[in-house]
């Protein structure tokens, strides 16, 4: 397939809490090209990925062996009680699916995590760890799904990486173990911290060994029975019990559980490049910022001060639009179209200024039900995968617990997450009665806006040729535009591009700039420009695959522990 006629394809489908202080990056894990690719967050992760492909294992098979290790690894990150977003590439039909398993608000849901069913506000920061924050997982069920479609190891097999690493121990890894050091750190994370003490209540120390007996009997439930082994003997009640617990309890049922499904249907593609970018469609909002971000900022330089003076203008004005638009479609009619016209968005562009930035944006004027604003959520406790195997099939997923460690309870040795906080807050008293909704509120079966923005890129020969994401919450679009503009439009290598200076514009009123990197010395002509800028950590976890003449090479975020590995 030429690529002008994806570009027709794809412009006819789509109008259709706590802070790691990761070190600065010295330079991204990658290996030599391969005809397999796996990259995730974690060597042992990695490891079972590479081990299904070799076993004759599709790439789905290697992501879902690879997430369950995460969940026992990475479990501040995400874990089979969270929330997932998957992009899988089929060479046998040329065809591109998305799988939405993003965690969903309970039929007794409320118009806002911190309102109550009297009206009552609660106070956000107490709700947000609470399990009233807990969305219905969706995790289990989209791994389940991706595998119906396009696995060929059997289930069973995919979970013994991870039944062993939980059973048998597990090394604590560095960037666990410096969020469990951070001062008061322990305490916070309250019952989900168990796990890493020794005898005397101590934390333990980077690589000692940790297991998690809990979390291993439901992994071989899930083995043995298929994903509803996650809620088999006693698993139910285990789950309520925990939700249940605390000043906010949840009001989820056992009937909540068994009435969520994946969605399945198609990514949302754009040109840029030479290529086609796709990526997951609303509510994942990330696929929103990000194409816009490369609709109006071009196939410029980002480590120069004027071009990286346009990406943070384009981001910022992406953003006013997404606080405005972006909802779950299957409630609220999301206006892609208009959002992501070349002509909208290069009047969008025309009101960037080369020498000063602008004024607090506000969102463009295209036909929408919602016009009402919300701040949305951060979201930091995410993970991503990447995988290609021989026959070219390839998976990118972005999996989540939302904020480092979720809601901070447990359930048989798994982690909560606390998704309901990316729902809009409580409408303010002044919103007139006269019906109008924000886009993003709270409502039953709804699923809240969500950073993740896994990406599939076509080449020119209508073939997977960059694959990836990050995590990192709302950072994941401005870093993962970043990536794809290195790579695509300027050529960098996939290590370079992973290892550069990154920079954030997702706070409307800050700029982040990645501390002790060549981006940080961009700091005082950015502010010359009017940017209220800060250099600081910046912790994604970014994870891509890029097709070249020799094979595949695959790269891991060196800010984080994951590794990529391939086989020969």
């Amino acid at each position: 397939m030429q690529i002008a006629m994806i570009a027709r394809f794809a412009l006819v489908a789509l109008l259709a809490g706590c802070a790691v202080k990761p070190p600065a990056p010295m330079g991204a894990s990658s290996v030599p090209t391969s005809r397999t690719m796996v990259v995730s967050a974690h060597r042992a992760a990695t490891e079972a990925g590479v081990e299904m492909l070799r076993r004759g294992g599709t790439a789905v098979d290697a992501a879902i062996a690879a997430q369950a290790v995460l969940a026992v690894v990475e479990p501040q990150a995400s874990g089979l009680l969270g929330s997932s977003s998957l992009l899988i590439w089929d060479p046998t039909t040329s065809a591109m699916t998305s799988i939405d398993g993003l965690a969903t608000a309970p039929a007794a849901a409320t118009r806002a995590v911190a309102l109550a069913s009297d009206g009552t506000l609660l106070d956000p920061r107490d709700v947000a760890f609470s399990a009233r924050a807990v969305g219905i997982p969706g995790t289990l069920p989209a791994l389940a799904a991706a595998h119906k479609q396009a696995g060929k190891l059997s289930w069973a097999e995919l979970f013994a990486p991870a039944i062993a690493a939980a059973a048998n121990g597990s090394k604590l890894p560095p960037q666990l173990h410096a969020l469990l050091a951070e001062p008061g750190a322990l305490v916070a994370m309250g019952e989900v911290a168990t796990l890493y003490l020794d005898e005397n209540g101590a934390l333990l120390a980077e690589g000692a060994i940790f297991r998690n007996p809990a979390l291993a009997s439901v992994l071989r439930r899930i083995a043995r029975l298929g994903p509803d082994g996650l809620w088999a003997e006693g698993g139910r009640e285990a789950l309520l019990d925990a939700l249940s617990r605390g000043r906010y309890p949840s009001p989820m049922t056992a009937q909540d559980l068994v009435t969520t499904r994946p969605r399945i249907g198609r990514p949302i593609c754009v040109p840029y490049a030479d290529t086609i970018v796709c990526t997951a469609p609303p509510p994942a909002m990330g696929a929103l910022v990000l194409l816009q971000i490369l609709g109006m900022a071009g196939q410029t330089d980002p480590d120069s001060t004027s071009s990286l003076h346009r990406f943070l203008e384009a981001s910022r004005l992406a953003q006013a639009d997404r606080r405005r638009y972006l909802a779950d479609p299957a409630f609220l009619s999301v206006p892609l179209r208009g959002l992501l016209q070349p002509s909208y968005l290069a009047a969008r562009a025309a009101t960037i200024q080369p020498n000063q930035t602008m004024a607090r944006p506000r969102a463009g004027e295209v036909d929408a039900d919602s016009t009402t604003e919300d701040p949305g959520a951060p979201q930091a406790g995410t993970s991503q995968i990447v995988a290609v195997d021989t026959a070219g099939l390839v998976v990118s997923m972005t999996s989540s617990v939302n904020l480092h460690f979720g809601a901070r309870l447990a359930s048989e040795g798994m982690v909560l997450n606390n998704a309901l906080i990316n729902f809009a807050p409580p409408p303010p008293t002044t919103l007139p009665e006269r019906g109008d909704r924000y886009a993003n509120e709270m409502l039953p079966g709804k699923r809240p806006v969500s950073p993740v923005s896994p990406v599939i890129v076509l080449g020119k020969d209508g073939m997977p040729v960059l694959a990836g994401g990050g995590a990192g919450g709302i950072l994941i679009p401005d870093t993962s535009a970043m990536i794809l503009m290195r790579v695509l439009a300027r050529q960098q290598s996939l290590a370079a591009a992973l290892a550069a200076g990154q920079v954030s514009a997702a706070d409307p009123d800050h700029i982040a700039v990645e501390a002790g990197t060549t981006a940080a010395t961009l700091l005082p002509a950015l502010e010359a420009l009017g940017h209220r800028v800060a250099a600081e950590p910046i912790s994604t976890g970014l994870a891509f695959i890029h097709r070249t003449p020799n094979g595949w090479v695959g790269a891991a975020d060196p800010r984080r522990d994951g590794v990529a590995l391939g086989t020969p």
